[in-house]
């Protein structure tokens, strides 16, 4: 599923097709293989792709999980039925204009769509401090928990391998029926 974020601001989620994964790849500056993994796992009903498109090109993407993979005790602190977002991106240039909050706007509706009380997050506070004020500003909370190591590497579109070192804490935010 996409999200296009149409001139009204409004996000509709759509089936993709073949031809805009490959646009989102390239777009995106993600690996063709990621974006088809994430379209894999949302055909097993592990979550969904959301996209924001703009002027017709994508410009960010999460994936949102039903089930988080979180450290020991995590899971337990939180304590509800949850849902996870992860890989939350809005390309540079398309930074500070609300695309950001319009993803997660489009989030928590589907999570609750779902049956979900509770949307969590990870996020490096201090590298990524942008993202953290963001999360801050809609309402989401530190569950108190230590920070953990989300280090890793991804891929890009080109193929060239880049290395990450975060550690991260993990918040969440309670959601409101829309019942």
């Amino acid at each position: 599923m996409t999200a296009r974020i149409l001139p009204n601001n409004e996000i509709i989620v759509k089936q993709y097709d073949d031809e805009e994964i490959k646009s989102l790849s390239n777009a995106l500056g993600i690996a063709d293989e990621t974006v088809a993994n994430y379209i894999a796992r949302q055909r097993q009903d592990e979550g969904i792709f959301i996209v924001a498109w703009k002027d017709e090109l994508p410009v960010g993407s999460l994936f949102l999980k039903w089930k988080a993979l979180l450290p020991d005790g995590y899971a337990t602190k939180i304590q509800g039925k949850f849902s996870d977002i992860e890989n939350f991106f809005v390309i540079e240039a398309q930074r500070a204009k609300g695309i950001g909050s319009l993803m997660i706007q489009k989030a928590e509706e589907e999570t609750r769509k779902r049956g979900f009380e509770i949307l969590g997050l990870a996020v490096d506070t201090e590298r990524n401090s942008r993202a953290y004020a963001l999360y801050l500003r809609h309402g989401f909370s530190d569950i108190g928990m230590p920070p953990f190591d989300t280090s890793g590497a991804w891929i890009d579109n080109n193929g060239n391998v880049h290395h990450f070192e975060e550690w991260c804490i993990y918040m969440t935010k309670k959601l409101v029926s829309n019942k």
